[in-house]
Parts: structure tokens; C-alpha cells; sequence
């Protein structure tokens, strides 16, 4: 009977050293990243290039995730934004940022950017060169800060993947601020991320003028929230995206006087579009070839 029971003991010690090493492969499973994006179900677990346009009441913010892991925020919302911005960011476990691009000095773009530095360590700030000075007055941007201006026409390397193709300003020629914006593309691969901030069609027409052959995207973000001041007809025609993201506190029912047009012109372009106030936060994962576009409720 002795022998029995020491077998017992040895079969029971066995059992427990398999489970115990079970337990610690599976994360590590769980953590292997996916090159395919049609392969993922979430950013968690993908490998490439990974854009999300958050969901916020007022203003504008864009997270970008790089291949390699490096991170980049584009603008930072207003400051009525800031507890949901926060929030999105902590779920992400974002605690330090490489790059903070400020797109313009308007308040739904970097009006947040008081609340973000003083939560989130930020390595780098983006800013347009020929509004610096601007963008700098407007805001507590601190002297020990690295700052990056970039100019147009102009490419700046996120990554070895990922570069910034900055298409605006070019030079001042707009009283209004929002159309002196830094507009540029993401380049990922064969594939185009186009950001327009708050331009209208007045910046629009100096675009079609300068860069005509640059502004094709695959994915763009519409400009100045999807207002009838912008989005015209020549401008998408040359865009030619696949998908428009309009990032807009307000809700359909709201949208159709001030967002009709342009509503209709993207319709006419054959665009799969997205309104945050409507599909939520709006997640695009890419790895250079293909893409695929997730929503989520917030």
C-alpha cells in the first residue's frame, strides 16, 4: 500500500507542476501581436499602425499608435473634453506620450493641453513652424519642453514605418487661424492617413494649388468638425478617400443644417463615413497594405 500512496503523491505533484506551468504560458500567448488586421480583434493585439479618433463632446483628439510602440497625440482636445480624453487615455494605460502634435492655438483643438502635460509626460511637441509663435502664446508651453517645428511642403520620420508629410501652412495667408492649421499625412506603407484639422474650403483651394498629386488618402479626417465651410466637392474629389471621419460632439439631428452638404458630397464620393457622436471612437488598424476599421461606443 505504501508504494500506492507514494505514486498518488507523485501523479498529484506532477498534475500541479503542469497547471502551474500552464499558468504562466498563457499570457505570453495571449500576448503574441497580429500583423494581419482582418486576423485582430483589437488594438491590444496588433502589431502595426494603430490610429484612434476618440469620441469627444467638444473638440478634436487623435491617438496614434506606431509600429515599435512609440506614441503620438494629435491635439488635445477642449478643456470641457479633458475628464473624457482622460479617461480613454487611462484604459490605454497611457502614462507618457513621444509626441503631442498641436495642430492650431483654437480652443476645441488644444484647449486641453494644460490638464494633459500636467497628467501625461510628453517627450515631444509637434508644432507648425510659421504658427508657433502663436500656438506658444496660447498656451504654458514650458521652455525645458523639446519642441519640433515642421514646415511645408515637408516630411518628418515618426518611425522607420511612418512618416508625417506636411502639406500646411505653406505660408500665412489667412486671417482666420483655423485655416493656417498644420494639415499632413500619415504615411504607412502604400497606405494614406490624411489630417485636416480645422481648415475650410479657403485652404482647400491653396492644397488643391500646392499639392494636388500628395492629397490622395485612403482614410481622412474631415475638416473643421464636418462644417458646410469645408469638405468642397474638388477637394474630395482629389482626396478620393475610402473612409471620412467627421469628429463631432453633436448628434445627427443637430448635423443637418450646419453638416447636410458635406454629408451629401461624401456620400457622393462613395465614402464609408463615421461620425463620432453617432459610431463612437473610431479605431483604424493598418500594417502598411491593408486596414481594417473598428467601432466602439465611446
Amino acid at each position: 500500500m505504501g508504494w500506492k500512496t507514494k505514486w498518488r503523491w507523485l501523479l498529484l505533484g506532477f498534475c500541479a507542476a503542469f497547471l502551474f506551468a500552464y499558468s504562466f504560458e498563457s499570457p505570453s500567448q495571449s500576448a503574441v501581436k497580429v500583423e494581419d488586421p482582418y486576423a485582430s480583434e483589437n488594438e491590444q493585439d496588433f502589431s502595426g499602425l494603430v490610429i484612434t479618433y476618440f469620441a469627444l463632446p467638444n473638440g478634436e483628439s487623435t491617438l496614434v499608435r506606431l509600429p515599435g510602440g512609440k506614441t503620438m497625440l494629435i491635439d488635445s482636445g477642449s478643456a470641457e473634453d479633458w475628464p473624457v480624453l482622460f479617461e480613454r487615455l487611462s484604459e490605454r494605460k497611457l502614462t507618457r506620450l513621444d509626441y503631442l502634435v498641436l495642430t492650431n492655438d483654437q480652443p476645441e483643438h488644444v484647449g486641453g493641453y494644460e490638464q494633459l502635460t500636467g497628467k501625461i509626460l510628453v517627450e515631444n511637441v509637434i508644432v507648425p513652424k510659421l504658427i508657433e509663435q502663436s500656438i506658444v502664446k496660447a498656451l504654458p508651453v514650458r521652455s525645458t519642453l523639446k519642441r519640433i517645428t515642421v514646415t511645408a511642403p515637408g516630411e518628418f520620420k515618426l518611425s522607420s514605418e511612418v512618416s508625417m508629410q506636411v502639406l500646411l501652412p505653406q505660408e500665412p495667408l489667412f486671417l482666420s487661424p483655423q485655416n493656417n492649421s498644420l494639415v499632413f499625412q500619415l504615411k504607412h506603407g502604400n497606405l494614406r492617413f490624411l489630417f485636416t484639422s480645422g481648415i475650410n474650403e479657403q485652404a482647400e483651394e491653396r492644397l488643391l494649388q500646392w499639392h494636388p498629386d500628395l492629397l490622395k488618402a485612403e482614410v481622412l479626417k474631415v475638416g473643421d468638425q464636418g462644417s458646410n465651410q469645408g469638405s468642397s466637392q474638388p477637394f474630395l474629389t482629389k482626396v478620393d478617400p475610402q473612409v471620412a471621419i467627421i469628429q463631432t460632439g453633436k448628434n445627427k439631428d443637430s448635423m443637418r443644417d450646419g453638416h447636410s452638404e458635406v454629408l451629401e458630397r461624401l456620400g457622393e464620393s462613395w465614402a464609408e463615413t463615421y461620425i463620432t457622436s453617432h459610431d463612437g471612437t473610431i479605431t483604424i488598424l493598418s500594417n502598411g497594405v491593408d486596414y481594417r476599421v473598428l467601432k466602439a461606443k465611446k
